[in-house]
């Protein structure tokens, strides 16, 4: 069994490496920021070179063979866990090298990237080319998963088991390995297709290829200190909106849209319920900006279409500062925030089929109450593979989630309280845009912010990201291996 962690984390360790590598060729367009590039070639290679050791030691190791190796059960938890902890050590070591940033800024700054989160530490208007790249690289890794990538070039039969912990419900080909390149490949198009769009907008190259990275993965990094509303373009703001869209939008639903099956696309629950919820979140937020804030119509929609869309895909684009917002669109993004985006998606939050279902069974539980029908059983959905019936189990798990991530919610808002002295709304915002892996913030989070605050919304990122459950089961196996010894 140990073997078989140690051969799956030594892969991922080079795959971290490599990752980081990648930003040095920022070099070739931005001569200036040569000096830095030592800092991600340390980092980089000390993360190939400890993983190659790993990976060759545990297979030289007897009965540690492919076909020998036993099932990872329990640790494929463990081993995600571990991962993510190491990219996020491996991802801040160039803003340290290079004095960009302290240690735990650093960590933060690294945690809010490969988790996809968007809040930031760093004053971006004096932050060097080569680390703007460098954070916008990590959201759209982050957002597509270390194990997807690892499995797009290998083929091990535990890479089942880690691909599910990582998040990724649905093998949607008859491989795991033609799943995982479909995925890519549909990202690389919309990533160039972003791109060119944001490009024909107005916006410059570079600018476009960091927005179009941090859009799909719904991360939310800028470029700009004022975010996306810096560059006061309708134009750009909506192609923000389309690339925010495709990101939070539920991979399997994706790859139908790719083959033009549109119908079929319009009867997934999730598609349903999560377009009927924009609709409804702009009109409102649209009125309540109008009528609370003194806006024109058009101003009031155009701030409620990116900000709102920007909350539920869990992004963290914004169109202004919120500390000039009204309570009530406040709240409103709040909960967006706290509901988040697609199931198998590069979304956070509780997820919109977690909240769809919850709902159902709220409503089929007072039915059979009221009308003495069949309760929980009867609730159908559908996915993409057609319509299905919820299971108790599946009930029950979901209700298990929300209740466990809202009392995480209340336990970060209450220690970011306690430590920062803010008041209830400003903690709470923002450390349900941490566990949500959102980065929308209301101003309580940036340069300023007390180390023992950013560690909270980091442990907040990391549960969040990797949706709870994850988490406690890798903590629980750590746990029984010192009782074994």
């Amino acid at each position: 069994m140990k073997s078989s962690v140690n051969i799956c984390f030594g892969k991922l360790m080079i795959l971290i490496g490599l990752l980081c590598l990648i930003p040095i060729g920022v070099v070739v367009f931005y001569p200036q920021d040569l000096k830095y590039s030592l800092s991600f070639l340390y980092s980089g290679l000390f993360s190939v070179g400890i993983g190659t050791l790993l990976y060759v030691r545990s297979c030289q190791k007897k009965g540690s063979s492919k076909e020998n190796r036993p099932a990872l059960g329990k640790k494929s938890a463990l081993v995600v866990v571990g991962t993510w902890l190491w990219a996020i050590l491996i991802g801040a070591m160039p803003f340290v090298f290079s004095g960009q940033l302290p240690l735990i800024q650093s960590l933060f700054e690294s945690t809010s990237g490969w988790t996809t989160t968007g809040l930031s530490v760093m004053d971006v208007n004096q932050v060097p080319h080569i680390f703007l790249f460098h954070r916008s690289f990590m959201q759209f890794c982050g957002g597509l998963g270390f194990v997807m990538m690892m499995v797009m070039v290998t083929h091990d039969p535990h890479d089942v088991m880690l691909f599910q912990s990582e998040g990724h419900p649905d093998q949607l080909m008859p491989t795991l390995k033609k799943t995982a390149r479909t995925i890519f490949k549909i990202f690389l198009f919309l990533l160039a297709a972003g791109t060119l769009a944001y490009c024909m907008a107005g916006m410059p190259l570079f600018d476009s290829i960091n927005h179009a990275m941090a859009s799909l993965s719904t991360g939310g990094f800028s470029v700009k200190a004022g975010s996306i509303g810096e560059y006061d373009s309708w134009a750009i703001e909506l192609v923000t909106v389309v690339l925010m869209l495709f990101g939070t939008t539920n991979f399997a639903v994706l790859l139908l849209l790719t083959k033009g099956k549109f119908k079929q696309v319009w009867k997934v629950s999730e598609v349903k319920f999560m377009s009927g919820l924009i609709v409804a979140s702009v009109v409102v937020l649209t009125v309540l900006l109008r009528f609370q804030m003194d806006f024109s119509w058009i101003e009031s929609f155009r701030k409620a279409l990116l900000d709102g869309i920007s909350a539920i895909s869990t992004t963290g684009f914004s169109s202004m500062s919120y500390a000039e917002w009204t309570s009530a669109p406040i709240c409103v993004l709040l909960v967006l925030m706290i509901i988040g985006g697609g199931m198998g998606s590069t979304a956070g939050g509780i997820k919109i089929m977690r909240v769809d279902l919850f709902l159902k069974a709220i409503k089929a539980h007072i039915r059979r109450e009221v009308e003495d029908v069949p309760g929980l059983s009867s609730i159908e959905f559908t996915r993409t593979q057609g319509k299905v019936r919820a299971t108790d189990a599946l009930i029950r798990q979901i209700f298990c989630f929300i209740g466990v991530y809202i009392l995480i919610l209340m336990a970060g808002t209450f220690l970011i309280c306690v430590f920062s002295n803010c008041g209830v709304i400003e903690a709470l915002f923002d450390f349900a845009s941490s566990l949500g892996t959102v980065g929308l913030s209301f101003g309580m989070t940036g340069p300023q912010t007390i180390e023992p605050v950013l560690l909270v919304e980091m442990i907040g990122m990391v549960l969040g990201r990797l949706e709870i459950f994850v988490v406690f089961v890798a903590l629980y196996s750590v746990r029984k291996q010192f009782i074994k010894r």
